[in-house]
């Protein structure tokens, strides 16, 4: 399927941060060690506009890790002045940027409206203090209440970013995460389970054994409930796991739930676990049937498969007193016939 949206990104590494938390290293993350300046922002961006197809129909620009909204002022205002030029010219339709909580406040948001900012992502990473703190945050839950309320009353569309899988942290917090991020409103959210990055201390606290990273299986149907959850709500989830690395960049990656496809495999495991379901309910109410035909949504296949079709093989093997057929079909949701 052609791309319609498209992102051109700048990075501004622990730019407008004040302190580090345990987990960051975004030199290595974002593969930048610099803040761009104008000449890059204006070549990259018009490189981009000349390199669009036809079928693209929203661009926009993008301001990622560190916190824009901790920026100088006059910084935020020389970055927001050359991409607005873009906007008023409907060369691109959106600006978005990412920043904390804590970095949130009436000034802020009314520069960011001057300038037609269209989304504010908030790092939340965690609804609860305990976690903020052990992961050296800085901020607490009601820094993320309350900028998410000001960012709503703002009109901005809002995401949040969340980190299952930090010190403290725990499958039952992290559903507890995810409710309370439902309970905010969000447009929606990013989710990426914690992995420990070379020089960090995270690392330091992972080699003296004081903490213990999720393991992928772990990360993926973690991932898949939030999905799951997040989906029921009509809240989007824009990306589960970190951006595939090249190899020198996943090199620093020391330990963790990292996979270049994560977010294909949290939502195979959400299809599975989907389709686990509701052949249990039908065969509840259908106890003598002996061959299922199950109707998946053609647009979605893959993920229904699974990766080599392994869930596939796995609902097979869970319903070895039946006979399990699937079709692709054009709908939206699966369809089991008996």
């Amino acid at each position: 399927m052609p791309k319609t949206h498209v992102t051109i990104p700048f990075f501004i590494p622990h730019s407008g941060c004040r302190h580090r938390c345990v987990f960051c290293n975004q030199v290595f993350t974002s593969n930048t060690r610099n803040l761009p300046d104008e000449a890059f922002i204006i070549q990259k961006i018009e490189h981009f506009l000349q390199a669009i197809k036809p079928t693209v129909t929203h661009i926009e620009v993008a301001f990622f890790g560190g916190s824009f909204t901790g920026l100088d002022f006059e910084i935020q205002k020389k970055y927001l002045a050359i991409v607005h030029r873009y906007y008023r010219l409907h060369a691109i339709h959106g600006i978005r940027l990412s920043t904390r909580p804590d970095y949130i406040n009436r000034e802020t948001l009314s520069l960011l409206k001057e300038y037609a900012v269209t989304t504010v992502e908030l790092g939340a990473q965690s609804m609860h203090d305990d976690i903020l703190q052990q992961s050296q945050r800085g901020h607490t839950v009601r820094d993320t209440i309350n900028a998410a309320k000001l960012i709503k009353e703002y009109g901005f569309n809002m995401i949040l970013q969340l980190m299952p899988g930090l010190p403290g942290d725990t499958y039952a917090k992290s559903i507890e995460t995810a409710h309370k991020t439902i309970a905010l409103h969000p447009d929606g959210v990013r989710i990426y389970p914690t992995v420990v990055i070379q020089d960090t201390k995270l690392e330091q606290l992972y080699k003296e054994g004081k903490f213990v990273p999720l393991s992928l299986d772990a990360a993926i149907e973690l991932c898949a409930h939030l999905y799951d959850l997040f989906t029921l709500h009509n809240i989007t989830v824009i990306r589960m796991g970190l951006h595939p690395f090249d190899d020198t960049v996943a090199d620093t990656i020391i330990a963790g739930p990292y996979h270049p496809a994560f977010g294909y495999l949290a939502k195979s495991r959400y299809c599975r676990n989907k389709l686990t379901h509701q052949i249990k309910e039908f065969l509840q109410r259908n106890t003598s049937a002996h061959t299922l035909t199950i109707h998946l949504p053609y647009n979605a296949i893959t993920e229904y498969y699974g990766p080599k079709k392994e869930n596939i093989d796995f609902l097979r093997k869970m319903f070895n007193t039946v006979t399990l057929q699937f079709i692709s079909a054009n709908i939206q949701q699966p369809v089991i016939y008996g």
